[in-house]
């Protein structure tokens, strides 16, 4: 089932792709207490995740995340927030996030719940707690990350390099009905996530500033160059 907008830990759910969308541009949202969802994933502005839900305490935050969406735009619903499961933290999370809201969601031939969330922003994460069903809240500030570059007239190489990737995994195509190859930010993004690097090495790129060392390093990983255009 696809939800629409009429306004414009790691044990509770498995990856199983990365769907669409640019990311959004948000004003500095007001703070938000939120359901945190820690999971070993990067999930950058943009991404599209797909994750089995079967704990009780994600299946009433997936409900009540339904419930306040069907009422709000996409850029002011509730949702929930994805957050790096490391048992290194309190509440084995750090103090950052993606805020991401339900696009689509079934139920397997397992019969477990299936849902398709898009990352909207990082979130700063602050006064930890946990709910009486277990399920860890947070305050949530919207973070900046990369400024949104223009999409281009030509692929460029890592453009090209992606969508031949894509060519390849049909699934993670299949998540992206309209990817923007033409748009390097959101190449960059996307190769990040998918990438099988540690989170702790990926995590350095949530940076507002840290776009050209992205693609510095993508040009060096996924095209053997070293070059910053």
């Amino acid at each position: 089932m696809k939800i629409t907008h009429e306004t414009s830990p790691a044990t509770g759910a498995q990856q199983a792709g990365h769907t669409e969308s640019r990311q959004q541009q948000p004003a500095r949202l007001a703070e938000q207490t939120l359901a945190v969802f820690p999971l070993p994933l990067f999930v950058l502005p943009g991404g599209v995740q797909r994750l089995r839900i079967f704990e009780q305490r994600y299946l009433a935050m997936v409900s009540e995340s339904l419930i306040t969406e069907s009422m709000a735009a996409e850029s002011t619903g509730s949702g929930f927030v994805i957050a790096r499961y490391d048992k290194a933290f309190d509440f084995n999370v750090p103090d950052w996030g993606t805020k991401v809201q339900i696009v689509d969601f079934h139920h397997g031939e397992d019969g477990l719940l299936v849902i398709d969330v898009r990352a909207s922003h990082l979130v700063s994460l602050d006064r930890f707690e946990v709910r009486g069903d277990g399920l860890l809240m947070a305050r949530c500030r919207y973070r900046d990350h990369w400024p949104s570059q223009p999409p281009s007239a030509r692929r460029g190489e890592l453009g090209q390099a992606l969508s031949e990737l894509f060519v390849q995994h049909p699934p993670l195509a299949q998540l992206y009905p309209q990817p923007e190859f033409n748009r390097l930010d959101w190449v960059c993004a996307r190769f990040l996530e998918i990438l099988p690097l540690s989170l702790n090495e990926k995590e350095k790129f949530i940076l507002p500033n840290s776009f050209p060392q992205a693609k510095s390093f993508l040009d060096t990983f996924i095209l053997g160059q070293d070059k910053i255009n």
